[in-house]
């Protein structure tokens, strides 16, 4: 068998395993969870599947301690994989969830930081596979450190937005907080570029500048 049909082989054989070791490992429900994350991030070398990313989403946003296991989950998958599609695919799945997921989302990645857990720093990565896997390897640690860049940069950056699960924060606009019904809604007021010290205008700016050099980064390199 040529090698890379070994190595498909050899990740279908791995993404089955864990997908039966979360079936058994965990409740329904976080089963369910884990499975889907596998299946996003499987080996396959296609894009993960919009089906799997929507499941995780819907499993995950009615339930903070959910959004916590879904972190935890990612951060395994990332620290034990030494494979460029896995790693990639995480990733991809990641940036979804920041995007598109709840703000709790945010504050679980980033706090997990301050826990010594940085799943995002990524800069000892390496898939020596083969001789095209380094370039996707470079890619990899390139697309993490946006990532890692892009949220500490909204977390810092952040004032007053409410999620589900408590307050967090949003410095852009003004924010009808979305509250639990036996409170009262808040609507809290965020600082505007215009009624910032200068000192916090050119600190704003020189985060962006370097948040805009990692974006660029990103360009794919090699062969």
């Amino acid at each position: 068998m040529a090698p890379s049909k070994m190595r498909r082989a050899l990740g279908a054989v791995k993404d089955q395993t864990s997908i039966g070791l979360a079936k058994v490992g965990s409740s329904a429900s976080l089963a369910d969870l884990d499975v889907a994350i596998v299946k996003a991030t499987r080996h396959v070398e296609q894009p993960p599947e919009e089906k799997h990313i929507r499941e995780i989403l819907s499993l995950t946003c009615y339930s903070r301690a959910f959004i916590s296991a879904c972190v935890n989950t990612l951060a395994r998958r990332l620290n034990k994989t030494k494979n460029w599609t896995v790693a990639l695919k995480t990733l991809v799945l990641i940036h979804r969830l920041l995007s598109d997921g709840d703000p709790a989302y945010e504050q679980e990645i980033f706090f997990s930081t301050r826990r010594g857990t940085r799943f995002l720093n990524m800069s000892d990565f390496r898939d020596s596979s083969s001789s095209s896997s380094w370039d996707y390897s470079a890619f990899v640690r390139t697309y993490a450190l946006y990532l890692d860049e892009r949220l500490e940069y909204r977390m810092q950056s952040r004032r007053g937005r409410r999620s589900v699960f408590g307050m967090d924060e949003d410095d852009d606009n003004y924010d009808q907080a979305v509250v639990p019904t036996n409170q009262l809604a808040v609507c809290v007021r965020a600082t505007p570029v215009r009624e910032m010290k200068t000192e916090q205008v050119f600190s704003k700016a020189q985060h962006l500048l370097q948040l805009l050099d990692r974006f660029l980064a990103c360009r794919p390199t090699g062969l």
